[in-house]
């Protein structure tokens, strides 16, 4: 069995100690210490120790032998071709080669004894939360929003044997979908240094922490949405057992079955017989049985015994179910997982290996999916990628989708293609196809701009059109002039008309209908206005008398003030008065045939006074908005005419007026003469009814009718030109239709950018392609304006190598390019900055691999020359022996280290799953899983199943 294995192996290995001390002793002082003496000890051994590395103080092999980590930094710096540096004599590569396995060999004797680290136990981040959660109740949604998950996939396809050609899946990270109503999650876990969020000694658990995990244990069982519509175990643990059935018993019967699910793994009856006995209790102080349950739910979401995972110092199976669903399905064990362990099936070989499979292929494993390549490749960064938005408006055209949601999926779909199609991991470096979107598509291979309009074209088409609307125009012209001449002359026709005819006879009829009329209505003269008189505030603005209110002389001024005839203010409409705390007066006649009542339709802003024949006869002090309407004032009206006087006051800001009443639709002139006796009317009151009477008089109706007839033709005809113009086409202004051609190319990207459809493409520009030249990693490793290779070079030594740079000394000031001349290259600029002996370490190892990507600019498209001019200068070396001067043969050189990118891949891999920091010992894993794969080329899930039986994974931590 697999744990007898180990337990053989265990004692093999010790048998084996005092021999592997003996071996490493002689090694020790044969080969390694005359080495150091040599080669190592001027720089780590006097009186400055570079490194922090004093290899001068370990006199022996036991020293040696007692410090695994120095052991396991050497084989990196050795392997990594940091040492020895560069100032001095290079090692070959057999001389190389013979070093590392000694010190192997050394490690290997140092960890055989050592005493395993002690490794705190393990809280579950918010995402493993949520799905312990979720699938302990089988819920059909996520218990609160999870903006780490990054992409969401809408196609399904990883449980098939190759990935579609089209896929459907979309960046939902700024707008996650909702969880249970009335649920509040935890804050976002701490990441660890190198991204990851589930590692032990970042998740720990202060007071505010475990209140808040208290209060969430409760908000989700008395969510609204936490029913029987959601949960899927709610008729076998929640739903009311039936008629006749023991209440206790099948209460025990439930909780234990749900406290293994919760706890992963047995659980004493003490503990199962104490929620019971919670829950039955509940019941008898009139709780319902539901109710009770989801006490005892909460209550259990609320255990240290859900929210921590821990080995089991009896039941090893369990711990390695519990660690297996972790790292694979970032939850808690489902029933299969809980039985093989309970009958101690799951630590067989071909049990395990048969459990691996059915794991990697259950659309849980989307989980995996959601987490480790996000981490591993430090994805969420992109989203707080700003690049400069004057030189790269495209990237925040759409603000709830920038283009960061469009890139990060083109790394992971490719991750994803990787998974599901079983394929070597040297792939993720230099695939042969990816996953674009259409918005991808023009992101790499176009100028991002509308189509340039052709204006010579455009102006030459132009020409004829101009010609043919010119032609027309001069067609409008003359009928327009035609028209005119005819409009001007109607006057004349009329009078010529005029004179045939006798109107007296007419005009005597008209005039007594309208007295009649008038004597049954009132004619209404226009308004004449004063103001805004100012006031200290409203109250006085409403008392005051500013004028003489009771007798008014149309003729009279009042300071600067004077009255003035107001033939815009037409009844039936809000007119605008302007002046805070201040006044303004109309004035108006009413013309009545006969003594009678008027009502007037008023509205104010604020208060008003109505004044009739100079006697106030309505005093309003309120504060409001003018709208039609708001008052009703019936005034008695005398025979002839009557004055109104209508004062509007207002405290601050503009103020207004509405009036309306019913009135004769005539000319106020013509009624004043109609009211006076015919043989008093003046000249021009007897030339005034005659001209209104013929403009409406029945004698000249068919002359009018005949006029109107012969203008209706010229104007039929003016229009008919008019038409044909206006269907004539139209010359194109070029600055109009380059303006259109953006809005719709703007339109189109915006389009793009909501888009969510990803189509493989082939990898036709070897510079393009896989996860080190993705626009997600180039974006995310730039700043606002330019490039930043340390950034991009520490993405790929911590990333893809696995040997992340230490943090820059406190007493280095960063690059001041504001001081530096606008001429230079970046690499010219950071020249000066590697003269300083504490950076140069670093940067020789981080600046080559920086520079290799400064053809992309810091939105990842591809760049040849800088802003300035210059011409970019991609040239480097990589681990001092691989030389190149551009993108192609720089990742063509990591590809020739796939050994070692499956290395750290494997490290990055195993420390994910292990939610640990790695030890010494844990590298030597990592050698064994490399030589194993090596012959299935490193292939994903071979790694994985690799990692999940290696030692590492199986030791209890």
């Amino acid at each position: 069995m697999f744990a007898r294995r180990f337990i053989q192996q265990g004692t093999l290995l010790l048998s084996f100690v005092s021999i592997h001390a003996a071996t490493a002793a002689d090694e020790f002082e044969q080969v390694l210490k005359p080495l150091f003496a040599k080669s190592c000890v001027k720089c780590h051994g006097g009186e400055k120790v570079k490194g922090k590395v004093n290899l001068k103080e370990i006199a022996n092999a036991k020293q040696f032998l007692a410090r695994p980590k120095l052991i396991k930094q050497l084989i990196e710096v050795i392997d990594g071709a940091d040492m020895p540096p560069e100032d001095e004599p290079r090692l070959t590569e057999a001389q190389r080669a013979n070093l590392l396995a000694t010190l192997k060999a050394e490690l290997r004797a140092a960890t055989a004894t050592a005493k395993g680290e002690r490794i705190p136990i393990r809280r579950l981040n918010r995402f493993q939360y949520n799905n312990a959660v979720r699938d302990l109740f089988q819920l059909n949604r996520d218990v609160f929003s999870l903006p780490e998950k990054l992409m969401t996939r809408q196609t399904i396809y990883l449980n098939a044997p190759k990935m579609p050609d089209r896929v459907n899946v979309r960046s939902l990270t700024l707008n996650p979908a909702d969880g249970l109503r009335e649920v509040r999650a935890f804050p976002k876990d701490l990441r660890a240094s190198h991204g990851f969020d589930n590692q032990a000694n970042q998740l720990t658990l202060s007071p505010l922490l475990l209140d808040a995990f208290l209060r969430l244990s409760v908000s989700i069982v008395e969510s609204p949405d936490f029913n029987e519509n959601t949960v899927g175990v709610w008729n076998t643990f929640f739903k009311p057992p039936a008629e006749g059935i023991d209440l206790s018993a099948d209460t025990r019967k439930r909780i234990a079955a749900f406290l293994k699910r919760a706890f992963r793994g047995p659980v004493e009856a003490a503990t199962i017989d104490r929620y019971t006995a919670y829950a039955l209790a509940k019941m008898k102080q009139e709780l319902s049985f539901t109710e009770s349950m989801k006490k005892v739910a909460s209550g259990v979401l609320s255990s240290p015994m859900f929210l921590y995972r821990y080995p089991a110092t009896d039941a090893k199976a369990y711990t390695l179910a519990s660690n297996l669903s972790f790292f694979l399905w970032a939850s808690t064990p489902d029933t299969d997982l809980l039985r093989l362990a309970g009958n101690g099936d799951l630590v067989e070989p071909e049990v395990l290996d048969k459990t691996i499979d059915r794991m990697l292929a259950d659309p849980k494993i989307e989980r995996f999916l959601d987490t480790f390549p996000v981490q591993w490749m430090q994805l969420e960064n992109i989203l707080a990628a700003t690049p400069d938005p004057k030189k790269h408006r495209l990237f925040m055209l759409d603000k709830n989708h920038p283009a960061s949601l469009q890139m990060l999926c083109e790394p992971l779909l490719l991750f994803d293609a990787v998974f599901v199609e079983d394929r070597p991991i040297v792939e993720l470096i230099k695939p042969a196809f990816s996953y674009q979107s259409d918005f991808l598509k023009d992101w790499y291979t176009t100028d991002l701009k509308a189509p340039k309009v052709d204006e010579k074209k455009i102006i030459e088409e132009n020409k004829p059109l101009e010609a043919k609307r010119k032609a027309a125009q001069e067609v409008i012209k003359s009928a327009q002039t035609d028209l005119d001449d005819f409009v001007k002359s109607i006057p004349l026709i009329m009078e010529k008309k005029a004179e045939q005819i006798d109107f007296t006879e007419g005009q005597a009829q008209w005039e007594a209908a309208q007295q009649k009329a008038l004597a049954e209505s009132a004619a209404l003269s226009p308004w004449h206005r004063i103001g805004p008189f100012g006031a200290g505030n409203f109250d006085e603005a409403h008392a005051k008398a500013f004028i003489i209110e009771t007798d008014v002389d149309l003729g009279k001024t009042y300071g600067k003030l004077k009255w003035e005839l107001a033939e815009n203010f037409v009844d039936g409409k809000v007119h605008n008065l302007s002046g805070g705390n201040s006044a303004t007066y109309l004035y108006r006649t009413i013309q009545s045939g006969a003594a009678r009542e008027l009502e007037l339709s008023l509205g104010t802003d604020d208060s008003f006074k109505l004044w009739l024949n100079g006697k106030l006869i309505t005093d309003k002090k309120i504060t409001r908005g003018v709208a039609p309407d708001q008052d009703k004032v019936r005034v008695s009206l005398v025979k002839g005419q009557n004055k109104l006087l209508f004062k509007i006051a207002n405290g601050g800001g503009g103020y207004g007026f509405y009036f309306k009443t019913q009135s004769v639709p005539i000319p106020f002139p013509v009624v004043a003469a109609m009211q006076t006796d015919a043989a008093k009317r003046s000249h021009k009151q007897t030339t005034t009814l005659a001209e209104y009477y013929r403009s409406i008089a029945p004698e000249l109706e068919p002359a009018r009718k005949d006029v109107e007839s012969k203008r209706e033709v010229l104007a039929k005809a003016l229009n008919q030109e008019k038409d044909k113009l206006n269907k004539l086409p139209k010359p194109r202004n070029p600055h109009e239709v380059q303006e259109e051609m953006n809005r719709r190319y703007d339109d189109e990207m915006r389009n793009k950018l909501r888009g969510g459809t990803f189509q493989r493409v082939a990898a036709k520009d070897p510079r393009y392609g896989g996860v080190i030249t993705s626009a997600a990693m180039l974006s995310m490793t730039s700043g606002p304006r330019r490039t930043l290779p340390i950034a991009r070079g520490a993405w790929i030594i911590e990333v893809i190598f696995n040997d992340p740079p230490p943090p820059p000394p406190n007493n280095v000031p960063p690059l001041n390019e504001d001081a530096s001349d606008e001429n230079l290259t970046i690499r010219e600029k950071f020249a000066k900055h590697r003269e300083n002996p504490d950076c140069a370490g670093c940067h020789s190892r981080l600046d080559p691999l920086g520079f290799a990507m400064e053809n992309f600019d810091i939105t990842g498209r591809w760049r040849d020359k800088y802003d300035n001019g210059r011409e970019i200068d991609a040239s480097g070396t990589l681990l001092r022996k691989y030389k190149f001067n551009d993108i192609v043969r720089f990742k063509n050189s990591i590809i020739k280290e796939d050994r070692r990118f499956a290395k750290a891949f494997t490290a990055h891999l195993m420390r994910f799953a292990l939610s640990r920091e790695l030890t010494p010992g844990d590298t030597l894993t990592i050698d064994r899983i490399v030589n194993k794969t090596a012959k299935n080329n490193f292939r994903l899930k071979p790694l994985i199943k690799e990692v999940i039986s290696s030692k590492s994974f199986h030791e209890r931590n």
